[in-house]
């Protein structure tokens, strides 16, 4: 559904065995990871809804649309979220987008020491959104496995969402938070934002944690960052330009130009014109 007339044909279901037949013809493909979370208007609100087909949303373009996806292959498990309008978002909508995309970029470009914990690292997520009094009851980022499980340990970043005495309180949750994070880690960075009964926001990519060069060397700490896997384009029209630091709206143009650099050879038609348009460089 990469336009608004062709999504009004759709509902979600549909797209759900969409993007399940497109990956079977991909080459080394096994499953899905998981079923597919395909969501249109106050749906979207639902953290892990499961369209069914006798209730399931047609797509519209009045409404905002959410596609959690993921596949299995014999070379690694993915695992995305991203969130589009397909006509004209409200200002309201475009404000809860883009602290919800200042809180990915945060922890896609963080810089950390070797061994820092997940229970850290999701506050860089969760800042932008805590400013202007929004949260998200659910973790930021979880293991994925190599063709294995899509929710995999030990280490996850979250716990921003839980007071502070129950994860004191609970062994469990201590030694996920706690877990220092290492080099090689693939994790997912998927903050959110739900206004209940109307809309939810969620961008998720998949990232690896490896060796960062500083421009300092204290001592013998290592430092990581991430280096960002996944290419599926923001949504540019949910965006809200004046929110972003010029350093946020650079990563975001330069991201699309590389989205559209490593994809453009795959893509024919209109599918090859809709990713040219989904990666020109913000405006306003």
């Amino acid at each position: 559904a990469a336009n608004g007339a062709s999504a009004s044909l759709l509902n979600e279901v549909d797209v759900c065995e969409m993007i399940t037949a497109f990956r079977r013809k991909l080459e080394l493909y096994v499953g899905d990871s998981f079923d597919t979370i395909s969501s249109v208007g106050s749906n979207t609100s639902v953290v892990h809804y499961k369209p069914e087909k006798a209730s399931c949303k047609k797509l519209s373009k009045d409404e905002m649309y959410l596609i959690d996806t993921g596949g299995q292959y014999q070379d690694g498990t993915t695992d995305v979220t991203r969130t589009v309008h397909f006509g004209t978002p409200t200002e309201e909508q475009k404000r809860f987008y883009s602290r919800v995309l200042q809180g990915h970029l945060a922890l896609a470009t963080a810089v950390f020491p070797e061994g820092t914990c997940g229970l850290l690292l999701d506050a860089f997520a969760r800042r932008p959104l805590w400013q202007d009094g929004m949260e998200y009851g659910h973790g930021t980022g979880h293991g994925i496995g190599a063709y294995l499980n899509v929710h995999e340990g030990p280490a996850q970043i979250g716990g921003g969402q839980v007071p502070g005495n129950k994860i004191q309180s609970s062994e469990g949750r201590r030694r996920i938070l706690l877990m220092p994070l290492k080099a090689g880690f693939f994790v997912s960075d998927e903050p959110g934002c739900y206004k209940d009964g109307d809309f939810g926001i969620r961008i998720e990519s998949d990232i690896l944690a490896t060796p960062a060069d500083t421009p300092y060397k204290m001592s013998s700490q290592k430092f990581l960052k991430f280096d960002y896997l996944t290419l599926v384009p923001m949504c540019r029209k949910l965006v809200n330009v004046s929110l972003l630091s010029p350093v946020e709206r650079q990563w975001v143009d330069s991201y699309h130009l590389r989205v559209w650099e490593e994809l453009k050879d795959e893509l024919t038609g209109d599918s090859r014109t809709w990713l040219w348009e989904a990666t020109r460089p913000l405006e306003g």
